[in-house]
Order: structure tokens, then C-alpha cells, then sequence
């Protein structure tokens, strides 16, 4: 099994991808929808712990099953209750909410 793998779709937006990977939630690889913002100029001006344009400023991870975009089924054992975690990293450190 590979240890990263992106699932790509026709109209994959700025900022998201469906990646699996090591996940943060369990051991084995898994299935996840990242939702992602960038640094902009702006970004820099108005946040000093922000230090280049592309940072990442914040993440949600979630696990998923199938593409919510093409509907391509990910994994052959659905999950019922799949985790998702917030990462901030607009701050001096990264903050899991």
C-alpha cells in the first residue's frame, strides 16, 4: 500500500484536495478531504507571524469515504463516523482545535 496517494477530480477547486495518508487521526493510511487557505500580501501585512506568501494559514482534515466532487468511491470499508480536526498556524505555533 502506498503511504500517499492524491485522488484527482475535474473541477478540484484552489485550496482542497483528497489525499491518503498517514493519518492525523489513526496509524494506517486513510482517505481525507484538506481544505486549505494560503498566505496572501495582505495576510502578511495584518499577521507578523506569517512570513511568506503560500504559508499555510489553516487546514481542515477530514476523513471521507467517497469524492464529494465526482463521487468516485475511496475506500472498500465505509467509516460511519469519520474524524475531522482544525489546524490553525496563523499564530506563533500550530493550534489543533
Amino acid at each position: 500500500m502506498k503511504d500517499y496517494e492524491i485522488h484527482k477530480f475535474k473541477f478540484q477547486g484552489e485550496g482542497i484536495r483528497i489525499e491518503k495518508s498517514r493519518t492525523y487521526f489513526h496509524e494506517e493510511c486513510t482517505w481525507q478531504l484538506v481544505i486549505s487557505r494560503e498566505a496572501t500580501e495582505d495576510d502578511l501585512n495584518n499577521n507578523h507571524h506569517l512570513e511568506n506568501i503560500g504559508d499555510e494559514i489553516w487546514s481542515v482534515v477530514a476523513e471521507i469515504n467517497s469524492c464529494p466532487y465526482c463521487g468516485g468511491k475511496l475506500r472498500e470499508k465505509p467509516i460511519n463516523d469519520g474524524e475531522f480536526c482544525l489546524f490553525d498556524s496563523s499564530g506563533f505555533s500550530v493550534e489543533i482545535i
